[in-house]
């Protein structure tokens, strides 16, 4: 029986060999140079893959770890030529399968006994560019010839149908239409159609609607951010810098932004590739040359081993090293789709790289490092300097104002200006507060707002109405933020009471809303009004302008304290516009007797009575002062004040305005560094100088830099940007069509994107894959021009349906009879969520949202597992725009194959398993969507069979069947609407793509 050779013989070869007297010409010109082209370089040297060495006869006779597998005379029983001529063959495992004539010519050295002449040692051949198809020049395949000459649409289907009617295969019919624009704008979107625009787009009896619609989808802004999201993925984008001490990079999302910008734009894909190694030194005056650099900064980079490592170690040199090699790598994988990094420590075992060209390319990066850069273009950093300029002259003058006023003086003001210090003084020495029982909360706050002036309140219900002494808004401190005291507090507000909730009639007892409030840090805010004025159930505080947090505004109070007749008064509910719940934060952490640090006076304290008493006597006093000082300011002055101040406010939005793209984590420049070709990549075995340069192995490129770029850093990123976007790099061209060809088919044409060397895959189409390249390259290597090509070819538009015939010969569908079915990527399945529920939030750019609560440290803390992180409102935008963390994976993301941004991810895994179904199901952020699906749908209609049939409608494209309308509506009358949709967004026909 012929036995396999399992999976732990990776060779062509292994077993005793007769060395008998028998002619060897056939070893010498057949056998030998197979095996050095195949075999030697693995099985070789002093480590040969599965122990087994094929460059010596003894090494052939010593056997591997499957033992003997060639025996002499008869080859049918011999392991190996059952694994190079099986069905299928298993070997070899990379790279293509031996020819027919070559396995004949092993068949024939066994049956002849396996001859080896003595003495001979084989040594691995190195790879010639030429004979490698990555590498040969680029030509314009003719289109092929096919029978069924009705079904191509483009060139592109005539190169697929061939190679089908070859195999005996006929291509599907093509999908319907509401399966076609479900699958184009998923594809070019990452979001599903609105039902409108299904129903529009099936209805429109046009000819050219199909067209119609691939061009609004790729006119759309919303085209740059799915497929921005796949670059991001081959280069591994982060915020984040990895490593152990995972701290953030705050201006990392600039780079993001031109991504999804430039490919908007369609910027010609040469500029594309360029900008990004060496945009600042091409293109000096464009602040896109800056910001794109952050290509060669995108990856992980280790804090420790540059910030913390001593100058001069051998760590130290290694983390440099590691740093270049992650550049390089990056690089050459995103752009030539080679491996280059494999010949770090050796020639390149497969493909015609030397060690020495990978040192070459480290040369490039020698003067490289990573930090924050600023990118203001000329105009802009003059405009800046104009602007400051005279913000000084204004500052200037406004303390001279300032000064003028303040001298305003008359004998009540000095008066009254005595009488406040005298109150002070009062407060002051009183004993401190006797409670120190530590806070269990820091009060209230609102929701997040992206600007100050929007309205906000919260109210108290003091059960019935009573008279109102006082009211104390007692500023919150948050425990996380002990450098905030004031922490929320609104800059415009009013204090309001009334007897109905609504406050339809309210009495303002207190007023701040004319002007900007000055933050009163720790001290309390006291409103009392006169005796016997106020007497009310309810009581309001309405925030008119926000507290500024770092990028986007709160209202927060850490205690709200209303006291009747000398007591505090007892609270039947608290109600809010909105609130944060959760953690030490809520409406009922407002009234439960703490500020945000300790337990509040027991007001039957007399201490605490008095010092509540000089509370309000301080608090109005400064009222009457400052009032009648501004009386007596001349108005001229005053007048001037606030023109300056104005001015002043007017000039700092205009600055900020600047500054808010001001600084891009992108490439730094520096001196570049001495780069040896170390032996075996050992920073402690470094031999000869490496000058700049590229790979040797392209045909009609000169690989060498020396001449332009020996010293200079920015010459040096420059020359390579150059080498990489020359059109006869063949590499780059065909490295780029096939990365679109994968993102619209899930499977390249080479399904192994970053290798296109002898360990890849080979392509499936290779003519196809030519013409592609040529065709980008002759239209004005538009992407977007590319993507109509392919996605308006009748091979895309083929029905995903299943035929076992066609399956039978092509489980796989290599050959591409039917459309691919596919899972939505994690992205997609987010963003769809959203936008089926109608929370989706389509602002574009900026500073990426944050899913977790993050705490500085020494390594820093990303809690995605905070709720009130999780349900705030600015995560509702598009997945693109989060925040990624390395080190910490967003959870539910992270279930459903989200890229690892640790690495270069040119395939994402695609799998099925029950972690995806529990995390669909139960996931918080699932659980809240399904709740706003469901109001979207109450909202729309109150009746049941209606709200069924719009639920079908938005999330799927259509309109259930009348048994699913009546399962469905049966559920959710059992359990509520909220689970129904719930179960919508579980459905196969939501997650995958047909």
């Amino acid at each position: 029986m012929v036995k396999r050779l399992g999976f732990l013989l990776v060779v062509l070869l292994a077993g005793p060999v007769a060395a008998i007297g028998a002619d060897d010409r056939l070893f010498r010109e057949q056998v030998a140079p197979l095996l050095e082209a195949r075999c030697v370089s693995c099985h070789g040297g002093r480590a040969p893959k599965a122990k087994l060495s094929l460059a010596t006869a003894q090494g052939l006779e010593a056997g591997g770890e499957s033992g003997a597998v060639v025996v002499p005379g008869r080859p049918e029983e011999s392991l190996l030529l059952d694994s190079i001529a099986g069905d299928p063959p298993e070997m070899p495992k990379t790279g293509a399968l031996l020819e027919p004539a070559q396995v004949a010519s092993v068949r024939t050295w066994i049956a002849q006994g396996a001859h080896w002449p003595e003495g001979l040692t084989l040594q691995a051949k190195r790879p010639e560019a030429g004979d490698w198809w990555a590498f040969r020049p680029l030509v314009r395949p003719e289109i092929p010839k096919v029978t069924h000459r009705a079904w191509p649409r483009a060139p592109i289907d005539a190169f697929i149908l061939s190679r089908l009617e070859a195999k005996g295969l006929t291509p599907s019919p093509e999908a319907d239409r509401r399966t076609l624009i479900r699958r184009l704008t998923f594809d070019l979107h990452g979001l599903p159609p609105t039902p409108r625009e299904v129903d529009t787009f099936v209805d429109d009896p046009r000819p050219d609607a199909y067209e119609r619609l691939v061009d609004r989808l790729l006119a759309s802004p919303r085209y740059g951010e799915r497929w921005g999201r796949h670059w991001l993925d081959v280069v591994h984008y982060g915020d984040t810098h990895g490593y152990d001490k995972d701290k953030r990079r705050d201006h990392a999302w600039p780079y993001r932004d031109y991504i999804i910008q430039s490919l908007n734009d369609d910027v010609p894909y040469a500029r594309f590739v360029q900008e990004q190694i060496a945009g600042d030194r091409l293109w000096p005056g464009d602040p896109r040359g800056v910001i794109a650099t952050g290509f060669v900064a995108a990856g992980p980079w280790d804090f420790v081993g540059h910030v913390e490592l001593r100058e001069g170690t051998v760590d130290k040199e290694k983390a440099r090293l590691n740093d270049r090699d992650d550049m390089l790598a990056s690089t050459m994988s995103t752009f030539q789709s080679l491996t280059v990094h494999c010949a770090r420590c050796h020639d390149h075992k497969f493909d015609p790289i030397p060690q020495k060209d990978y040192y070459r390319l480290q040369a490039v990066f020698a003067g490289v490092e990573r930090g924050e850069r600023p990118f203001l273009t000329r105009e802009s950093a003059a405009q800046r300097a104009t602007l400051e300029a005279r913000k000084a002259e204004l500052t200037a003058q406004l303390a001279t104002l300032k000064a003028k006023a303040d001298s305003a003086t008359s004998p009540e003001l000095v008066r009254l200006g005595d009488e406040l210090e005298a109150l002070r003084g009062q407060l002051a020495a009183l004993p401190g507060p006797t409670a120190t029982a530590p806070s269990p909360s820091n009060g209230y706050h609102s929701g997040i707002a992206p600007t100050p002036d929007v309205v906000k309140w919260v109210q108290v219900d003091l059960g019935r109405a009573v008279p109102i002494d006082a009211v104390r808004l007692i500023p919150a401190r948050p425990t996380d933020f002990a450098d905030t005291p004031g922490f929320g507090f609104p800059a415009r507000f009013r204090v309001e009471l009334a007897d109905e909730p609504t406050f339809a009639r309210p009495l303002v007892i207190a007023d701040q809303s004319a002007a900007d409030f000055a933050n009163p840090g720790l001290a309390a805010y006291v409103v009392r009004p006169r005796p016997g004025q106020a007497s009310a159930r309810f009581l309001r505080v309405t925030a008119s302008r926000l507290w500024k947090r770092t990028d986007d505004y709160v209202f927060a109070l850490g205690e709200l304290e209303v006291i009747s007749e000398g007591r505090r008064a007892a609270v039947a509910a608290v109600t809010a516009l909105d609130s944060i719940e959760g953690g030490r934060w809520g409406r009922a952490r407002l009234i439960d007797g703490f500020d945000s640090r300790a337990r509040l006076d027991d007001l039957a304290d007399p201490v605490a009575r008095e010092r509540l008493e000089l509370q309000c006597q301080v608090q109005e006093t400064r009222s009457r002062y400052e009032a009648l000082k501004e009386s007596q300011v001349d108005t001229g002055i005053r007048d001037g004040i606030d023109r300056t101040v104005a001015e002043l406010a007017a000039l700092d939005g205009q600055v900020k305005a600047l500054l808010a793209a001001d600084q891009v984590y992108a490439v730094v420049a520096r001196t570049p560094r001495p780069i040896h070709l170390l032996n075996r990549g050992d920073v402690e075995q470094p031999g000869e100088a490496i000058a700049p340069g590229a790979l040797s192995c392209l045909s009609g490129l000169d690989s060498d830099f020396r001449a332009s770029a020996a010293k200079e850093e920015g010459a040096r990123r420059a020359a390579l940007a150059e080498w990489i976007g020359n059109p006869r790099n063949v590499l780059t061209w065909r490295s780029i069509v096939n990365r679109l060809w994968h993102g619209h088919f899930g499977r390249g044409l080479v399904d192994t994107p970053n290798d296109f060397g002898r360990n890849g895959s080979m392509p499936t189409h290779p003519e196809l894959l030519d013409w592609l390249a040529v065709e980008l390259l002759e239209k004005g290597q538009s992407l977007k021009g590319l993507h109509r090509s392919i996605v308006s070819s009748a091979t895309y538009r083929q029905s995903s349906r299943h035929d076992p015939n066609a399956a039978a010969q092509d489980a796989d569908n290599h050959w591409l009879w039917r459309m691919n079915r596919t899972r939505l990527d994690a992205e997609s399945v987010r963003d769809g969520v959203l936008a089926v529920s109608g929370t989706l939030d389509s602002k574009m750019g900026g500073p990426g949202f944050e899913p977790f609560r993050f705490k500085d440290d020494h390594s820093p803390i990303y809690d995605h597992g905070d709720p009130d992180r999780a349900d705030s409102p600015e995560t509702r935008r598009r997945t693109i725009y989060r925040f990624i963390v390395r080190s910490v994976p967003h959870p539910f993301l992270e279930s459903l194959d989200c890229a690892d941004p640790n690495i270069n991810t040119p395939v994402r895994a695609a799998t099925i398993s029950p972690l995806q179904a529990l995390a669909l199901l139960n996931d918080r952020f699932m659980i809240q969507q399904s709740r706003a699906f469901a109001h979207r749908l109450e909202a729309l209609s109150d009746d049941p069979a209606r709200r069924i049939d719009e639920a079908y409608h938005l999330a799927l494209g259509r309109f259930p069947r009348p048994e699913e309308r009546a399962t469905l509506a049966a559920f959710a009358e059992k359990h509520g609407l909220a689970n129904a949709c719930r179960i919508l967004f579980n459905a196969n026909e939501f997650v995958f793509i047909d």
